[in-house]
C-alpha cells in the first residue's frame, strides 16, 4: 500500500495514517526538499524502532503551480497502483490537484481520506465506503519528541535528566503521603524542602546508601543568606515526616551540624526537589485514570521530561557545543495529543507561561494542550489576575487551588486536560 501525503507542519498530520495502518511506502509531497527530508528522517526513526521498514519518500512541487502539481499527482498514481491520499494537511492547490487527477482515473481505485486528530475520527472523502483505519494511532511521550525533531534525554536519579520512576506500590503510597503532607500548608512545605535542597548543595553524603546528609550550620546559613532564604523547619512537617517514615532522622540540635536521612532515594528526590510533590501527585493520579470501559485513558505520562531540541546530544566537557533543553514537569500522551503540564507549588512568573507555551507549540503544533497547575494564584493579587489573562490568551488552561481538591474532584479536572 502507498500513503501519499501533502506534508504539513504539524508532525502529527504526516503521520496520523501510517499509525493506523503500516504501509509499504509513504510519498511526501510539499515545496521544501529540505524541510520534508529533515522531517522524514524522524518518523523514520520512530517506525524502525517500532520494528517497521517503511520506505519514506519526497517529491517537490510549487504551492503556487496547479499544473505542476497535477502532473506529479498523475505521475504517482500511474505508477502505484493502490494509492491512499490522505487530505488532513498540507496545501489546498495540492487537494485541487488531486481532485483532477481523482476525476481522469475513475478506475484506479484512488482512496481519499481526512483524519480528525481530535476524536480520532476518520472522514471517508471519496465516498467509496472503503478506509484504511485499522488501529488507533498512538505515540508515546518519546516518539512524540521525536517526530517534532527532538528527543528525551534520560539519565539516573541525579542527572537531572529524564529519570523513569519505580512505580511501586509502596512509592506510590508514599506519594500520596507527601502530598497529604505538603498540600495541608504549602508555604511552609516550600520553606522546608529549600532547606533540605540547600543542605544537598553545601553538606555532605555518607554511608554507602547515600542517604544521609550532614551540614555544617554556617555553611548552611551562609548559603540560604546568600539565595534570600530562611532557616525555616516546620516542627509540624517534620512531625509527619518521621511519623510516616520518609525521613528516618532528622537532627538539628548539635551546635555545629544538622543531619538528615531519607527513607530511599526516590522519596529522596520527593523531598529535596522544589515542586517535586505536586508533580508527583499530578504524575500519579494521571497514570491512574480510566475511562468508561476501564482501560487506561492516557496511554503514555511522563515526569521531569528533559527534551533537547535538535535530537543530538553532546558531551560539553569534550566539544564546544551546548544543547538546547527544556524541562516539562509532566508530558501526557492522549493517542497522539500531547499534553504539557507545568506545576507549580507557589509564585508564578509570566515567564513559565511564555516557555510552556513555546515548548508546547514547538513538539506538538496546532494539537498541543497546555496546562499550567497551580496552588497560590489567588495569593499573587494582580499579578495573579495578569497571569490568568495572559494564560487565557496562550490557550493556558489553569487548574489552581490544587491543595484543597479531593482526589474525586482532581481526577475529573484531569481527565479532560486533552479536550481544552
Amino acid at each position: 500500500m502507498t500513503y501519499v501525503e501533502f506534508f504539513d507542519k504539524t508532525d502529527s498530520n504526516n503521520i496520523s495514517t501510517c499509525l493506523t495502518l503500516i504501509p509499504e511506502r509513504v510519498i511526501f509531497i510539499g515545496d521544501n526538499a529540505k524541510v520534508m527530508k529533515k522531517h522524514i528522517a524522524n518518523y523514520d526513526r520512530v517506525f524502525n524502532d517500532r520494528g517497521h521498514d517503511v520506505e519514506f519518500i519526497y517529491k517537490t512541487s510549487s504551492k503556487s503551480n496547479l499544473d505542476n502539481a497535477v502532473h506529479l499527482i498523475t505521475e504517482i498514481v500511474e505508477t502505484y497502483d493502490d494509492c491512499v491520499f490522505d487530505i488532513t494537511g498540507g496545501e489546498e492547490i495540492f487537494n485541487l490537484a488531486l481532485g483532477i487527477v481523482y476525476e481522469k482515473y475513475p478506475d484506479k481505485n484512488i482512496q481519499i481520506h481526512k483524519f480528525n486528530i481530535r476524536n480520532n475520527m476518520i472522514y471517508d472523502c471519496d465516498k467509496d465506503g472503503n478506509t484504511v483505519y485499522r488501529n488507533l494511532p498512538l505515540l508515546s511521550v518519546e516518539e512524540n519528541v521525536r517526530i517534532y525533531g527532538g528527543d528525551v534525554a534520560y539519565g539516573d536519579i541525579n542527572s537531572g535528566k529524564t529519570y523513569k520512576w519505580d512505580m511501586n506500590e509502596g512509592f506510590v503510597r508514599d506519594i500520596n503521603l507527601i502530598w497529604d503532607i505538603c498540600k495541608n500548608n504549602v508555604r511552609y512545605w516550600n520553606a522546608v524542602i529549600s532547606v533540605f535542597e540547600s543542605m544537598e548543595f553545601v553538606g555532605n553524603t555518607v554511608g554507602e546508601d547515600n542517604l544521609t546528609t550532614v551540614v555544617s550550620k554556617v555553611k548552611l546559613e551562609n548559603y540560604l543568606s546568600r539565595h534570600r532564604m530562611k532557616y525555616i523547619v516546620s516542627k509540624g512537617i517534620l512531625k509527619y515526616l518521621l511519623k510516616y517514615k520518609l525521613i528516618t532522622c532528622f537532627d538539628d540540635s548539635d551546635e555545629e551540624k544538622i543531619t538528615v536521612s531519607y527513607k530511599n532515594e526516590q522519596v529522596k528526590k520527593c523531598l529535596t526537589k522544589a515542586g517535586q510533590a505536586l508533580e508527583m501527585k499530578i504524575y500519579v493520579t494521571v497514570k491512574e485514570l480510566t475511562d468508561s470501559d476501564g482501560n487506561l485513558l492516557y496511554n503514555d505520562v511522563a515526569n521531569g521530561v528533559v527534551i533537547d531540541w535538535d535530537g543530538e546530544f553532546h558531551d560539553e566537557k569534550i566539544q564546544d557545543v551546548y544543547d538546547t533543553e527544556n524541562e516539562i514537569d509532566i508530558l501526557i500522551m492522549h493517542d497522539i495529543v500531547p499534553v504539557f503540564v507545568s506545576c507549580k507549588n507557589g509564585i508564578v512568573t509570566a515567564d513559565e507561561l511564555y516557555k510552556l507555551n513555546t515548548v508546547a507549540e514547538r513538539f506538538g503544533g496546532e494539537y498541543a494542550k497546555k496546562v499550567l497547575v497551580a496552588t497560590s494564584l489567588k495569593k499573587m493579587g494582580e499579578a495573579g489576575k495578569y497571569l490568568r489573562q495572559r494564560a487565557e490568551d496562550m490557550r493556558i488552561k489553569i487548574i489552581e487551588d490544587i491543595q484543597i481538591l479531593e482526589d474525586e474532584e482532581l481526577e475529573r479536572k484531569l481527565k479532560n486536560l486533552w479536550l481544552n
